[in-house]
């Protein structure tokens, strides 16, 4: 049998979107995020003696790597080399490789692949042999299949192990810049297991040979909202298990409440608190995303309060603790019957051009380059990154569907 981790996407000392105006106890907690879940996932590693570490790319989130992030991964994978444990690492799309003069030296039980694929051989202290085959970026985006070139299964090892940083065609169409692969081609290789990177979302995409996405380690934005960590597998002969270990020590949660005619600034107040501290209860720092369903019956002064950012500020004056659940956002949708034919029923073709153009890079920034053009406007925006970019289309399609009466769900 062989005992491995799986991690990937770690980004360290990277930074979360879509936030402001936080307290500095929470901006601490934040910069020191990414490096507590890698502490964590460095100690269940030691505790669980597992044979070997897989990083599937992405360590860190530029290819300028700071030097902070650079240092505090030497200590773990340190701490991993006084325990005996090797790791190999692939280079992924967000910290490809980059000059040599830049980067730290590692310990010699990490390994790191080039941009080529190649395979690395181990003999575990149970005298199973294992083959490790991957390869690291060397640019931002890889177009072409390097899945082709990955070799067959070794047949004089126990188990072969692929790692690729990239996409499962079919799945994340918006990804096909990314060493794009095929589950079929998956399969050819006849791997006993595929340590996959570059989703953020933690999936299974295959049963046979096993594949898998463990997701990011710590989420970034509003959303990656479900409990993030590592994959924990165990490979025998007879079974192979697959456990998720949740390390992130900051969590991001949507809740969504309805708005009942009727209600009063302090019914909303009530529900939201409620959701506050519950979420509490959990012990877990956490950024609160609130949507507030409005099927007509709010009253104007209290949309005010809700749409001028006051109800969340209400929340946001709590004090310092170890383990903070932050109202980051609390919006208001609006739940219209739908008495005008939508857009997109008239002119489906149309819609779904329009959809599409304005969330491409290019198109968002040159409809948007007149305010950031403005100095006293564009110091308030932020950068028009993909998550920004992703925020503001989908803020002015609920503004869009409230005016025009359509449902948004029907989109």
């Amino acid at each position: 049998m062989t005992k491995f981790l799986h991690a990937a996407d770690l980004h360290l000392d990277s930074p979360f979107s879509g936030l402001k105006g936080l307290p500095d106890y929470v901006w601490q907690s934040i910069r020191q995020s990414t490096f507590h879940a890698l502490r964590s996932l460095t100690d269940a590693a030691i505790q669980s003696k597992v044979d070997f570490v897989l990083l599937a790319g992405d360590i860190y989130d530029l290819e300028d790597r700071s030097i902070k992030a650079q240092a505090v991964f030497r200590e773990e994978m340190e701490r991993l080399d006084e325990a005996e444990i090797p790791v190999y690492i692939i280079h992924g799309n967000h910290d490809f490789l980059a000059e040599e003069e830049m980067q730290l030296e590692m310990p010699g039980n990490v390994t790191v692949f080039n941009s080529n694929v190649e395979t690395a051989y181990l003999t575990t202290k149970r005298g199973e042999r294992i083959a490790v085959s991957g390869f690291s970026y060397d640019q931002r985006w890889i177009t072409e299949r390097k899945i082709l070139q990955y070799p067959h299964r070794d047949p004089s090892v126990d188990w072969h192990i692929g790692m690729l940083h990239g996409y499962a065609e079919g799945n994340h169409s918006e990804h096909a810049h990314y060493a794009p692969f095929s589950i079929q081609e998956l399969q050819s290789k006849e791997y006993d297991y595929w340590a996959l990177g570059h989703i953020h979302k933690r999936q299974q995409v295959s049963e046979r040979p096993l594949a898998y996405y463990p997701g990011c380690l710590q989420g970034r934005n509003k959303k990656e909202t479900e409990p993030k960590g590592f994959l924990m597998v165990n490979l025998t002969k007879t079974e192979q298990t697959v456990h998720f270990e949740p390390v992130a020590p900051i969590e991001w949660v949507n809740e969504e409440i309805t708005i009942e005619i009727g209600w009063t600034i302090e019914d909303v107040y009530s529900a939201i608190k409620e959701i506050v501290d519950r979420q509490k209860e959990n012990n877990t720092s956490s950024f609160l995303t609130l949507t507030l369903v409005d099927d007509g019956g709010v009253p104007e002064n209290v949309r005010r309060k809700i749409q001028n950012g006051e109800l969340a500020e209400a929340f946001q004056a709590a004090r310092e603790h170890a383990a903070f659940v932050w109202v980051n956002e609390v919006k208001l949708k609006q739940q219209t019957a739908n008495k005008m034919p939508a857009l997109k029923a008239l002119f489906p073709e149309e819609w779904a051009k329009a959809l599409k153009e304005v969330q491409q890079d290019g198109v968002f920034r040159d409809v948007t380059s007149d305010f950031f053009q403005q100095a006293r406007q564009a110091s308030l925006l932020e950068v028009r990154n993909e998550f920004y970019r992703e925020n503001i289309v989908e803020q002015a399609l609920e503004h869009l569907y409230a005016v025009m009466g359509v449902d948004e769900d029907e989109d």
